[in-house]
């Protein structure tokens, strides 16, 4: 029995069909995503099947790991909802920045310490960096519910119905406003 004995995470982990991503693993994943926003294949908040296929493929390329579109739509969901956590955190208080140097977030001491009294969590993101915040704000940012002006699809079409009625559509811009709202 003078085989090597398996106990690393990585081995069991991937014995067992599972994935374990690494911090490049996530960049390669983050820079793919990117990669297809770019490219336009982002349509209504939603990659397409096409991006994913890309996506899948870049990856198996570029880190020689089985990687199929479970994998990376399961690691895209954690990483979003890591990433979610810091953006709600922060998105709407001011004197506080991130800073795509040093991946964290910052503010003066009296401003730091304000929050962290009020909300404990400003402190683990103050001082864990936020890696890839940059590229989630351009793949996402926009994109993220609030609550803040939800409608019901049936409320959407009604509005949108009722604004159509009562439009003219006689020039471009025109035309190119109602599209953009639709």
């Amino acid at each position: 029995m003078g085989g090597k004995k398996k106990n690393s995470k990585i081995e069991n982990a991937s014995e067992e069909g599972k994935l374990v991503w690494t911090p490049i693993m996530d960049e390669a994943l983050m820079d793919a995503f990117l990669h297809q926003h770019n490219l336009g294949n982002k349509v209504n908040g939603s990659f397409t099947t096409k991006a994913y296929e890309n996506i899948v493929n870049e990856l198996k390329e570029k880190l020689g790991k089985d990687v199929d579109k479970d994998k990376v739509k399961n690691r895209m969901k954690t990483l979003k909802a890591n990433l979610s956590r810091s953006h709600d955190l922060f998105k709407n208080l001011s004197g506080f920045s991130w800073s795509p140097v040093t991946k964290l977030w910052s503010a003066e001491p009296e401003v730091r310490d304000a929050l962290i009294k009020v909300n404990k969590d400003a402190k683990e993101w103050m001082t864990k960096p936020v890696l890839h915040y940059d590229t989630f704000v351009i793949l996402f940012g926009n994109d993220r519910a609030t609550g803040e002006k939800s409608e019901t699809a049936k409320e959407l079409k009604k509005k949108q119905l009722s604004q159509h009625d009562n439009e003219s559509h006689d020039t471009i811009e025109e035309i190119d406003r109602m599209v953009s709202q639709s």
